[in-house]
């Protein structure tokens, strides 16, 4: 329950202290950034010797998460022709539930097979590779 607690709060607090950076850096910037908060995030929780540190890695992934997937939904949305936007929008989040419906059950699988805290070394490994598609839209740009 503290875990959720502390992803929540930083998500929110993030959002709402945070929220114009997207506009301000770009998309692509801010999500690479906060991609790799995050990513520090669940890896600090997987490796984590004290529930106190788990905390302050569960805060993490709460804050960096909170704007990645705004940042990539800016590129996504500048790339499409005005008149496609709102189907590419559409589409973006269709492919964010597409992954958070395969990666659940998936990561249940390596729990199962190597232990919790794998999970969440499994899940930074993941995050880490947004990374690469950020540098590729900054490069691109």
């Amino acid at each position: 329950m503290a875990a959720v607690t502390c992803f929540a709060t930083a998500l929110v607090a993030s959002r709402i202290l945070l929220g114009h950076v997207p506009d301000r850096l770009g998309g692509p910037i801010t999500a690479l950034v906060f991609a790799i908060v995050e990513a520090v995030g669940l890896l600090t929780m997987g490796l984590a010797s004290y529930s106190t540190i788990a905390l302050a890695g569960a805060a993490l992934v709460g804050f960096g998460y909170s704007l990645v997937f705004p940042g990539f939904g800016i590129a996504v949305v500048r790339a499409a022709p005005p008149a496609s936007r709102g189907m590419a929008m559409g589409l973006y989040s269709a492919c964010l539930d597409v992954a958070l419906a395969v990666s659940g059950p998936a990561l249940g699988l390596v729990g199962d097979a190597a232990g919790l805290p794998a999970i969440f070394v499994a899940s930074a490994g993941l995050v880490s590779l947004s990374t690469l598609v950020a540098v590729s839209i900054i490069r691109r740009a």
